[in-house]
């Protein structure tokens, strides 16, 4: 699963729409996640364009860049004010990420990232937004379950869902096999999202819900796929130093 869609929107302008979209519903807190992840993504983007791909190894230096970008925003968050509007959350992430690369590196980033103007409208997020905008929240996906119960149902229907369709295609049933195959893909999909999602302290689920929601949307107004193509696809919505760890799932249905 190392092809990577070319045609249509890059990762990150789907998640600066996906931002937008959600500040319209005035959800701050996931507009706020999905800029953020769009700004993650231009910064990927240009790293690849710029030779990433001849280092050692590739993804060992996107975690060591993803650690220094974190050190950088934990330490500006300590010195900063606690009102910040949501606007400033993510400019003050985008400052942290900037000012981890040498200055030559300043501007390129800078033209790339999205307008934040969608934001200013929003105010800062409060533990009861949740209720105001009728969003999925933990308990509504995790219906009573352990997160590692329903990540472990998830593989266990996506490895049930591919038995189905090899047995389909071995039967000559070549279509009902590839969307057997599909609902395969789909769960052990999931079942990464929420790993990740936890392994990151997000115990409210969200970064796998929007995770989730862009891969739908990009399904719903993309041209049909082949089960290559759609992994691809799949895999263009993380990050590429989580990639190897999707690619452990998925490939072994």
């Amino acid at each position: 699963m190392t092809t990577m869609p070319t045609a249509g929107p890059t990762t990150a302008q789907r998640y600066a729409d996906l931002s937008r979209r959600q500040a319209r519903r005035g959800n701050a807190r996931r507009a706020q996640l999905a800029a953020w992840a769009a700004d993650v993504h231009v910064l990927e983007e240009l790293l690849w364009e710029n030779g990433l791909d001849e280092a050692p190894d590739p993804h060992e230096q996107l975690a060591t860049i993803g650690e220094a970008i974190a050190s950088a925003i934990e330490a500006m968050a300590a010195d900063t004010a606690d009102d910040l509007t949501p606007r400033q959350v993510v400019e003050l992430a985008r400052h942290a990420m900037v000012t981890t690369f040498d200055a030559s590196v300043h501007a390129l980033l800078q033209e790339r990232f999205a307008d934040l103007g969608h934001l200013d409208a929003l105010a800062q997020p409060g533990p009861e937004e949740g209720a105001r905008h009728a969003e999925p929240q933990p308990e509504d996906l995790l219906d009573g379950r352990a997160p590692e119960q329903l990540v472990t149902e998830l593989r266990t229907a996506a490895a049930d869902c591919m038995a189905v369709a090899e047995l389909m295609a071995t039967e000559g049933e070549p279509e009902a096999a590839q969307r057997m195959a599909r609902q395969a893909d789909n769960a052990a999909f999931e079942a990464y999202l929420v790993t990740a999602a936890i392994a990151a302290g997000d115990t409210g689920l969200a970064t796998a819900d929007l995770r989730w929601q862009l891969a739908r949307d990009a399904e719903e107004t993309g041209p049909a796929q082949d089960l290559g193509a759609r992994r691809a696809l799949l895999g263009s919505l993380v990050g590429s130093a989580e990639r190897p760890a999707l690619d452990a799932i998925m490939e072994q249905w």
